[in-house]
């Protein structure tokens, strides 16, 4: 077909310019974010996006200005930071639909340490971000929830990486506490060598799908919906995030010769899998219980303590991410 319309008027149509909802955590990547926001902006509008933008000031702000979103009507929201950022803007979402799935677009600048949820979609760097901003597809993936109680009562946090009990979630308090200096990686592997040297196993009922699958010491439950986790461990080298299932493991109580010299340097491989302390399956509701509380931790946040109850939420978010090549 002939196109009828010449140069001179081509250059005369205005191409919409599209609006973004843009959630800035100053302080994530230690603070480097704060002093790149103003370049970042002007990338992006350079780039031809409407930007309308919020930064975070104080703790509980990201969940407040995602419930604030929805609220609002806003197609999309643009969170840059880290994963806890993300997080905190995820739970606002769903804090604001009562549990269902927000109506709206949620886009990532990765910034923080870890950047473990952006690695699991695709996302290559910084500059791979802002181009899928611009030509990524929109893809409907799972979320997890997980209901525990504390004195207040019962309650619920949501997760779109993963979430682990015991020793992972006491790494993660441990990390919460220090400085990310040395970046991710090396700073979640030396705080879970930290925590290896602490970290008493102690006995715990796991549930999944409504099976007794562990009654037993252990060390660790992970509820994985991503591959990577805490700054790059391939904890689950097989999980999809659209496939309806946790990929799970269960880790033994195992003594600590073994956690150092074999299990923490082989699960960067994905290698840990066969380890015959490691326990595999697929669910999609898992309860653990213990007589005694074990911390627990979501997307690298430590909300309480168990006893748990952990639902997957098939497609529940929908999330810009890099188009299937």
């Amino acid at each position: 077909m002939t196109n009828t319309l010449d140069s001179s008027q081509s250059r005369t149509v205005e191409q919409p310019r599209r609006r973004l909802h843009v959630i800035v955590n100053p302080m994530s990547g230690n603070g480097r974010t704060q002093r790149a926001w103003p370049t970042i902006d002007r990338r992006l509008r350079r780039l031809g996006f409407d930007i309308d933008f919020r930064m975070t000031e104080s703790r509980g702000d990201g969940l407040r200005l995602g419930r604030e979103a929805v609220m609002t009507g806003v197609d999309e929201v643009v969170v840059v930071g880290g994963d806890g950022s993300l997080n905190d803007v995820v739970n606002g979402l769903f804090t604001a639909t009562h549990g269902e799935p927000p109506e709206l677009t949620v886009s990532v600048l990765p910034a923080g340490t870890g950047r473990d949820f952006s690695r699991n979609i695709g996302l290559k760097s910084f500059e791979h971000a802002l181009e899928t901003l611009g030509d990524g597809e929109v893809r409907a993936l799972d979320v997890g929830r997980v209901d525990y109680s504390d004195v207040e009562g019962t309650r619920s946090r949501y997760f779109v990486n993963a979430g682990d009990v015991g020793i992972g979630a006491e790494t993660a308090a441990l990390i919460n506490r220090s400085s990310k200096l040395l970046g991710g990686k090396i700073s979640y592997f030396l705080g879970a060598a930290r925590t290896v040297f602490t970290f008493q196993g102690r006995v715990a009922q796991v549930r999944v799908d409504g099976a007794l699958v562990h009654d037993d010491k252990l060390a660790m439950v992970c509820m994985a919906n991503g591959r990577y986790l805490a700054g790059g461990m391939l904890m689950a080298p097989d999980a999809s995030m659209d496939d309806g299932l946790f990929d799970i493991l269960v880790l033994k109580d195992v003594p600590k010769y073994a956690l150092l010299g074999s299990l923490l340097p082989s699960v960067y491989l994905g290698r840990h899998i066969n380890h015959p302390a490691v326990t595999f399956m697929r669910g999609a509701r898992i309860e653990v219980t213990a007589p005694d509380p074990l911390l627990f931790e979501v997307d690298g946040e430590q909300p309480g303590t168990t006893d748990i109850r952990v639902t997957m939420l098939p497609g529940a978010l929908r999330v810009r991410m890099p188009r299937s090549r």
